[in-house]
């Protein structure tokens, strides 16, 4: 252990005990000195109590014989002798100096090699998975038993410089040349990163991939200025954990990144967490931290991890509520907000559309298992988010509530996400028609609270699908995956209306016309989403909102009951077959569709259907998806 005294003390007690020929003066040469200390003539003997030094002979470096109450030095020099008792510290603990200079030459060493030439062109997928249990490299306090880990060069640059492709960003004139591999090496050290980050090349072309595929569907991030952030320095960049899901997501469309799926997705959970410990939690009340549980809880999703994904969303949703996102354009609460004002119109909209994919995500979550939505719509008070052209370009346009947006002709004007927000709003309230009854339903009677509901729903999906603007019909709207995914919900919310209108009206006898009706909208519901379907076979499939699985689900449904009661229909049977087959493309892109396969093999058995596609037997065996389903299957609420 070492001594408790610095070693400026020890230097001045060890020249105090030393012999001397002088009989007065005390100023030694340095070699005299060193001598002295080094010579060791009492290291065998028993030592000596130390002296310490009066506070006039330590100052004027003077040797002092340590008496008390006056040295001699002073009393032969008629001085104040004074003594402080507090040895104090005057420097690092011992053998600290060596393992900082040992640091520094594997430092200097590190960045001599980044100027060797890389040789061989290397895969950055496999040179990036090769270093992923890279030491941990956060600053600890001092100690003289600390070891420090071993730094290495940034995985994929074997030495060599990482190679980057500087590309212009949309709608800014920065170019994102990426950080050096030094910069690399700060951020590890600055952000208490565990393992470094991809190479530059392949962040930029994971970015390229999740602003084609995922931005698309999910329209929350401000592209340029997410790009032009990844240029500033590493604490103005958006969090990590926001970066390995945005990575994430992209791997998991891309055949070339698909091995590192996995680990990004564990390493945004673990940030994420790392980030929430951090303080008082704090740190984590940012748009970007809501952003980043959004993106989690989609993943979870179309991974089909269940449970995650109902957590994550309820983290994302309190978040948004914690930072008062639900009310950006209402009247304020008389409450501390969390966040400052937006600065212009873009980052408000940014705020808007992370609050809504908070909300189109509680909806989701809610209508598979039948629990309890978290978002109650009189406590939302922003807007519906703009085109997505206006939000790029950061043109401020006024936009419409939710609540004018449901009015008789409100939906004229609605952009395609807000026609995906307004199709989830709509999922939520055939939630609670169906599964959160009065004791004024009354299901039996007409004229009663269910019946009227039924017809309210009726007439805002009847309104809705004659509002719509050319620009987000089809096939005008191919391109745009929220247009396509208006479209599919729009439909499939008709068929879960009149599906529960059926089963009430058989249960209860109700006048004939009534089921028959109902069944005819089903039916031709069922028949557009696979029309839509064969519009979409030749584009791709990854680029779809994951929750498309389940409006061909609902469909593929009809068609089954359908052919129930009238087995020949060749027409129904093709239809059938189609989104079968469509639903097994899907899934290769889109995990979440296995989930609804196992359940319409099911119903297939049931209804004593073969329509000669029964080859997923597999998943219906496979008995962790199948108890999943059972949990938290979303087909459950239509039964």
């Amino acid at each position: 252990m070492p001594s408790p005294n610095s070693p400026g003390d020890d230097f001045f007690n060890d020249l105090s005990q030393q012999p001397s020929n002088d009989s007065g003066n005390s100023l030694r040469p340095n070699n005299e000195r060193s001598n002295s200390i080094e010579g060791g003539q009492d290291n065998d003997a028993n030592p000596k109590a130390k002296r310490i030094a009066c506070v006039l002979c330590r100052k004027r470096k003077l040797r002092c014989d340590g008496s008390r109450p006056s040295c001699g030095t002073c009393k032969r020099l008629s001085h104040d002798c004074a003594y402080d008792e507090v040895r104090k510290k005057s420097g690092p603990k011992r053998g600290y100096v060596k393992q900082l200079e040992a640091r520094l030459h594997q430092v200097e060493d590190l960045l001599k090699n980044q100027h060797a030439p890389d040789p061989v062109e290397k895969d950055p997928a496999r040179d990036y998975t090769r270093g992923l249990n890279f030491q941990s490299t956060t600053t600890a306090a001092p100690d003289s038993s600390m070891s420090y880990p071993t730094l290495e060069p940034p995985l994929g640059t074997q030495g060599g410089v990482t190679p980057r492709d500087s590309f212009s960003i949309p709608g800014s004139d920065v170019v994102d040349a990426g950080p050096s591999a030094e910069q690399q090496h700060f951020e590890i050290i600055g952000l208490g990163l565990e393992e470094p980050l991809p190479p530059q090349d392949t962040i930029n072309d994971l970015h390229r991939i999740f602003f084609e595929k995922i931005h698309p569907s999910a329209p929350m991030i401000h592209r340029p200025r997410y790009l032009a952030a990844m240029s500033l320095s590493p604490l103005m960049r958006p969090p990590v954990s926001l970066r390995y899901m945005v990575w994430c997501l992209a791997a998991s469309v891309s055949d070339k990144y698909a091995a590192l799926e996995e680990h990004f997705y564990q390493r945004a959970r673990k940030y994420m967490e790392i980030d929430e410990m951090r303080g008082h939690g704090e740190n984590i009340i940012t748009v970007a931290h809501c952003q980043a549980w959004v993106l989690i809880s989609l993943y979870e999703f179309k991974l089909m991890y269940f449970p995650r994904a109902w957590m994550s969303t309820g983290r994302a949703v309190r978040l948004a509520q914690m930072m008062g996102l639900h009310r950006l354009d209402g009247p304020g609460l008389d409450v501390k907000q969390c966040l400052p004002p937006p600065r212009d119109w873009t980052e408000r909209e940014e705020r808007r559309r992370t609050f809504w994919m908070c909300f189109c995500e509680d909806r989701y979550a809610s209508i598979g298992t039948g629990w309890p939505m978290t978002l109650e719509e009189k406590d939302i008070k922003s807007n519906l988010p703009s085109s997505d052209e206006n939000f790029d370009k950061s043109k401020p346009v006024p936009t419409a509530s939710l609540e004018d947006t449901l009015k008789t002709g409100g939906a004229t004007s609605m952009s395609a996400f807000g026609g995906v927000v307004l199709m989830a709003c709509l999922f939520g309230r055939n939630l609670t028609h169906l599964h959160r009854p009065t004791p004024d339903d009354h299901d039996n009677d007409l004229n009663g609270e269910f019946w009227k509901r039924h017809r309210a729903l009726e007439g805002i999906l009847s309104d809705t699908a004659l509002a719509l603007s050319d620009s987000l019909r089809l096939p005008t709207a191919l391109p745009d995956p929220n247009a396509i995914m208006l479209n599919m919900n729009l439909h499939t919310s008709i068929i879960c209306l009149h599906q529960a209108a059926i089963f009430k009206a058989d249960k209860h006898r109700l006048p004939a016309h009534i089921g028959s009706e109902s069944r005819v909208r089903c039916v031709t519901a069922a028949a557009e989403i696979a029309r839509i379907m064969r519009m979409l076979t030749h584009l791709d499939l990854s680029a779809m909102n994951p929750f498309i699985s389940f409006c061909l689900y609902v469909a593929a449904r009809v068609f089954v009951q359908y052919l129930k009661f009238r087995p020949k229909d060749q027409q129904m049977t093709s239809s059938l077959q189609f989104l079968l087959n469509s639903m097994q493309a899907l899934k290769r892109k889109n995990p979440l569709t296995e989930s609804f396969i196992v359940q319409l093999d099911l119903d297939l058995e049931g209804a004593g259907i073969d329509v000669g596609q029964r080859g997923v037997n597999f998943y219906k065996r496979n008995f962790q998806v199948s108890s999943i389903l059972q949990i938290f299957g979303y087909c459950a609420w239509m039964d």
